[in-house]
């Protein structure tokens, strides 16, 4: 009976799931049709613009290099990629909940108001989002036409082109916003819902890694904004200072969202770790008191103690974050940082190896 009313929970996660996909976590999915479709025609319609672009100085592209495809690939690119983890990030973040579901010992109603927090964007906040980043195009345009556009000659003459140009970089942006307004509300979310009491097995943290793969889903993706012009177009010229101070960004809205499990995780070891050594003085005690202890309750008495400090040890080597191991852990924080690496390696090579092997030529 009990195996039968385990498997007859099961079904509910995709109920969950589907309960709450109803909510939307960008403005394009509410347009009618596949959001699939959405983002192909978004992307071609930024791919058509940066042609156009590039055609405004070079009518016949005859002059076209690999540089220069890359610079038309880099804006469709990012639109792509936005779009499409926008997508993940709602996906992913509705399966973790619903597997994190038993884990957080709230009711039904709270619970989903947190995913709803989590998952659902405010319309409002979206169209004043447009509203500034429709303004901030505009001014760059106007005040530094050569600081936005690829062409040299400004916005096209005709409203057709001039309109398709101005909505490409206005759609860029507002996606790009989107992408940072998401993350804030999903790391926000996911902060509130790690406060909240949860259920902590120290010696099987397994249903504590939805929190861990959770907040990843809110920090790779803003990682890899700075990955793909970094790769197309390497590392900045100047200090890399964004670079850097993206990296460390990421790295604390990793962590910091999980505080609260992060905190419980800690509690809940060391109240299992002060059993244990309650249990180790009471047979030191019993050792001392007992003189005369039989050859049996000695053998009993080292082997629960020798249980007791295996046990110990294995509460003292589990991570104290919702991720599987210490290693684990390495290699997100590895991920997060790998802007940061890939700039400090181009330096590298920049300034110690390439001299040495331009004087080796010499």
């Amino acid at each position: 009976m009990a195996e039968n009313g385990e498997n007859s929970k099961e079904p509910k996660k995709p109920d969950l799931v589907q309960r709450w996909s109803q909510w939307k976590t960008f403005a394009l999915e509410r347009l009618p049709g596949p959001y699939w479709l959405t983002v192909t025609l978004a992307t071609l319609l930024v791919g058509a613009e940066q042609v156009l672009e590039y055609s405004l100085d070079d009518p016949t592209f005859r002059h076209l290099t690999s540089g220069g495809v890359a610079n038309l690939l880099v804006v469709p690119l990012m639109v792509l990629y936005m779009m499409i983890i926008l997508r993940v990030m709602k996906n992913g973040g509705l399966k973790g909940l619903a597997q994190l579901r038993p884990t957080v010992q709230v009711t039904d109603q709270e619970y989903d108001a947190h995913v709803r927090r989590m998952v659902h964007a405010d319309w409002r906040v979206e169209l004043v989002l447009l509203v500034i980043t429709a303004a901030l195009v505009m001014a760059l345009l106007v005040v530094l036409p050569g600081g936005l556009l690829n062409s040299s000659h400004g916005l096209p003459s005709s409203f057709l082109p001039a309109a398709l140009v101005v909505g490409s970089y206005v759609l860029l942006g507002w996606v790009g916003l989107n992408q940072v307004y998401c993350s804030i509300r999903h790391a926000v979310a996911l902060g509130a819902l790690a406060r909240r009491r949860i259920t902590v097995n120290v010696f099987d943290p397994s249903n504590l890694l939805p929190f861990g793969r959770l907040s990843l889903l809110h920090s790779l993706p803003n990682i890899g904004i700075i990955l793909i012009p970094l790769i197309i177009f390497g590392p900045p010229t100047g200090s890399g200072r964004v670079v850097i101070a993206i990296s460390l960004v990421g790295l604390v809205t990793l962590f910091i969202p999980l505080w609260g499990a992060h905190q419980q995780i800690g509690h809940a070891k060391d109240r299992v770790l002060q059993g244990i050594h309650a249990q180790l003085a009471d047979i030191q005690a019993e050792l001392l008191q007992d003189t005369d202890t039989e050859e049996d309750n000695l053998g009993s008495l080292a082997a629960r103690t020798k249980m007791l400090v295996e046990l110990r040890g294995v509460i003292d080597e589990s991570p104290n974050w919702p991720f599987a191991d210490t290693a684990e852990i390495v290699r997100v924080v590895a991920a997060i940082m790998s802007p940061l690496v890939y700039f400090l390696l181009n330096e590298l090579i920049r300034v110690y190896l390439l001299p040495l092997l331009a004087a080796g030529r010499a």
